[in-house]
């Protein structure tokens, strides 16, 4: 079927895009398609041509001239001045983005949200703080973020508004060292640890959770002992819960922090626990692939990443190098994995940090190509896809301004916002896949434009 302007195609329908002049022709997505329809586009004038999406649609473009892998690419989100980043946080699909800002005097210290993968940032009502930690529910709709020295805050509406809990445990009027939270994929669910204050509030640290969103909370049932924690990371049900201390600790919940055990990291093949500075947890959405890393905020730096498949049972070091890991992402079916490094300097010599990742489920790891200059990486986070990354830079101690990119592969942007573009003599063949994907079956000519 020959089109010369803006057209809703159809199902298993191809058209020829040819108009008599050389402005660009939309052509959108068909709302409603059964699996393994298709539809193909061919552009035969000079006009180029863009397949626009529905909400909630994507394309997956593996295969398409102009795709690149995740990482490969990044895309400078600049703020002005450069703020000092702590903690980022993404939805499912990584269209919603929520980062925190450590420096409550310096600079502006907010919470800063994105709606369409960081193109544009609002710091909506929230109060100039240490944000150290956040967790939003799988569509972005409810947000949970922590501060040092302070409070816990929800927000219901993307970011725009933003309430402190009220609950002893969470609230108490001489703040309270949050560490970090984690948050169900329904919102249900809470978890959160704090660390120890001698004279304060946790004289031990305290684990905590929550079942009800966040109206009530109770302390974990643990060994005695003083636990400096530094994070938590759950499953999507909130069912799994781990908790890392920089003492070395690691505990495990599997139903929901009724109760815990101890889940030392035992390499397999041995029986001695390493011993580490944990700092980061993160685990897939079944709360089976679990990957921990340390830092030297404690006793010294981290020997690299370990991975386990079976919720801690057993361990490997899936990367080896002795670095100060600052964050780890994880897609929702642990095949994906990525950690960030912060430069470390011992004596004279700095060791640049960088971004690693893994697409085998922590079998191996591979460094990114990050910005030119940039290695001083704070965190990251990644869409459950594995498709949408956003890491930042800079230090926390001492405050060190840095920048925040983001970087997509594999796939277009999710909704309205996604699509791409080609030209004349390019031609595509879309698939449906359902739940809103499509993928490309063939093309030639481009390369494809994919936004």
């Amino acid at each position: 079927m020959q089109v010369t302007g803006d057209t809703q195609l159809a199902v298993n329908t191809s058209y020829s895009v040819n108009p008599p002049g050389t402005g660009t022709v939309t052509l959108t997505l068909p709302a409603t398609a059964t699996v393994n329809d298709t539809v193909s586009i061919t552009g035969t004038s000079a006009a180029p041509w863009t397949v626009a999406q529905n909400a909630n649609q994507t394309i997956l473009t593996t295969g398409l001239n102009g795709n690149a892998a995740p990482g490969t690419a990044w895309t400078l989100r600049p703020f002005t001045p450069p703020r000092v980043w702590h903690w980022v946080s993404s939805d499912a699909t990584g269209e919603v983005l929520l980062a925190g800002e450590a420096n409550a005097t310096a600079l502006n210290g907010a919470l800063d949200t994105s709606r369409n993968g960081g193109q544009t940032w609002s710091s909506g009502n929230s109060t100039s703080a240490i944000w150290i930690s956040s967790d939003m529910t799988a569509t972005g709709s409810r947000m949970v973020a922590v501060q040092y020295g302070g409070g816990m805050f929800t927000s219901s509406d993307l970011g725009a508004t933003w309430t402190r809990l009220t609950h002893a445990l969470v609230n108490n009027a001489a703040g309270l060292n949050f560490e970090s939270v984690t948050m169900s994929a329904d919102g249900q669910r809470l978890a959160a640890v704090i660390q120890p204050t001698p004279t304060g509030p946790t004289p031990t640290g305290r684990l905590q959770f929550s079942n009800d969103g966040g109206a009530t909370w109770t302390a974990a049932t643990l060994p005695a002992g003083t636990y400096w924690w530094r994070g938590v990371d759950s499953s999507a049900d909130g069912q799994v819960i781990m908790a890392v201390a920089h003492t070395s600790e690691i505990f495990l919940s599997t139903n929901a922090g009724a109760t815990w055990v101890a889940r030392p990291v035992i390499l397999t093949g041995t029986t001695t626990p390493v011993l580490e500075s944990w700092y980061r947890v993160k685990m897939s959405a079944d709360g089976n692939t679990i990957a921990v890393a340390a830092n030297s905020f404690g006793t010294g730096p981290g020997s690299g990443i370990f991975v386990s498949r079976d919720r801690g049972a057993s361990w490997t070091r899936s990367f080896t190098q002795t670095a100060d890991y600052t964050a780890i992402a994880m897609s929702s079916d642990g095949k994906s994995i990525a950690a960030s490094m912060s430069d470390r300097t011992v004596g004279t010599t700095t060791t640049p940090g960088r971004v690693v990742m893994s697409t085998d489920s922590g079998a191996t790891f591979a460094p990114l190509t990050m910005p030119a200059g940039a290695t001083n990486w704070r965190t990251i986070a990644m869409s459950a896809d594995g498709a949408k990354l956003a890491a930042a830079t800079g230090l926390f101690f001492p405050a060190t301004p840095g920048q925040l990119y983001t970087s997509q592969g594999n796939r277009t942007s999710v909704g309205t916002g996604g699509g791409i573009t080609g030209h004349q003599n390019d031609s595509v063949t879309l698939q449906f896949l359902g739940n809103g994907q499509w993928s490309v079956q063939s093309n030639t000519g481009g390369p494809f434009t994919i936004r």
